[in-house]
């Protein structure tokens, strides 16, 4: 039994100590300013909290003055509308674990486009990490096109609004001296790279841990 207590007693310093760690994180991590020239994005919602829904309207109605998106918006809004999509477009929504997927086959040219969209609940309760990823793939091999590549936003849940913040400065920047491309979690809460040089390719990993992501090789 004194053995028994002394086990629990240990147990329980190591979860106090680990609260404690957490707090003081929480405490004192700040989130970076957003790039110059940068507005903020409103994000509508219904209900308690917005869903993967929200923030991909949110996303798309700020973007479709750009090509690319233009078209996925498009797309969205006839999803939205219970309308069947044009040509070889679908759309994936995975409301319960945050998760929204825009695809587009062009069999003829052999090439496939990705939209896809996540977010991540903050360790301190207060933000969310929103991430729209794009990827684009050419007769086997991946492409880059100025709408290729992750945006990170993040979500204040008090003022109900997302800005924009630069990968290199949430440890979510892979730079290889060859195209790296990144790969949105459905399920989990890391993103698998695909990463690339001196004319290889192999898989890493951008881990979450509750602010930001840190690098490490896939096993």
């Amino acid at each position: 039994m004194r053995q028994l207590k002394k086990s629990m007693a240990i147990a329980l310093t190591a979860l106090l100590s680990w609260a404690w760690a957490t707090d003081i994180v929480a405490q004192t991590f700040e989130y970076p300013e957003s790039p110059e020239g940068f507005n903020a994005i409103a994000v509508k919602y219904q209900g308690n909290r917005p869903t993967i829904s929200d923030f991909a309207t949110a996303y798309l109605n700020d973007s479709k003055d750009q090509e690319f998106f233009s078209t996925v918006h498009s797309e969205w809004l006839r999803y939205q509308q219970k309308k069947p999509l044009k040509g070889k477009a679908s759309i994936i929504v995975d409301t319960k674990n945050g998760y929204m997927r825009y695809e587009v086959r062009n069999p003829e040219e052999n090439d496939t486009t990705i939209m896809e969209m996540c977010f991540w609940n903050c360790a301190d309760g207060k933000h969310k990490m929103v991430c729209a990823n794009t990827v684009w793939r050419m007769d086997g091999d991946y492409g880059s096109a100025e709408y290729t590549g992750a945006r990170f936003f993040l979500y204040d849940n008090a003022t109900k609004k997302m800005r924009w913040l630069l990968p290199e400065d949430i440890g979510a920047l892979y730079d290889g001296d060859g195209l790296s491309v990144f790969f949105l979690p459905r399920k989990g809460k890391d993103i698998k790279v695909s990463a690339a040089g001196a004319g290889n390719r192999w898989d890493e990993v951008l881990e979450w841990d509750g602010y930001q992501f840190s690098s490490k090789e896939e096993p």
